[in-house]
């Protein structure tokens, strides 16, 4: 399974690459939603893990532009939201997001999430 980490957090994307290799799992990073939709539309991920509060353009943002491409439109998408606001996840979930966790979650429960939305 391809898994794309898309969050500019160099801590908590390197420990969610850690865990998805730990489990055979191919990962790629992106630092950002620009960085972030240019991955996708060359690697085409099975799954995208997508933050939303990043510099340069932010998870909204990123969902907004996937729906408009035909080639990365129906890669299901995890969203991770600091905030915990009740708002994030709404939006999140009209914009096209499979499912929304609030940081801080454990590698676990994250891997859970990966695995039911690829199956979906």
């Amino acid at each position: 399974m391809k898994v794309l980490v898309v969050d500019d957090s160099d801590v908590l994307r390197k420990i969610t690459v850690f865990n998805l290799k730990k489990l055979g799992m191919e990962v790629e990073e992106a630092v950002d939603g620009i960085d972030g939709l240019e991955k996708m539309r060359e690697w085409h991920p099975d799954v995208v893990i997508l933050d939303i509060m990043m510099p340069r353009m932010d998870g909204f943002t990123v969902l907004k532009e996937m729906k408009k491409d035909d080639s990365i439109k129906d890669i299901p998408v995890i969203v991770l939201t600091a905030k915990g606001g009740q708002d994030d996840e709404e939006i999140a979930l009209s914009l096209g997001a499979k499912k929304v966790m609030t940081k801080p979650f454990s590698p676990t429960q994250l891997i859970e999430e990966v695995r039911n939305v690829a199956r979906k």
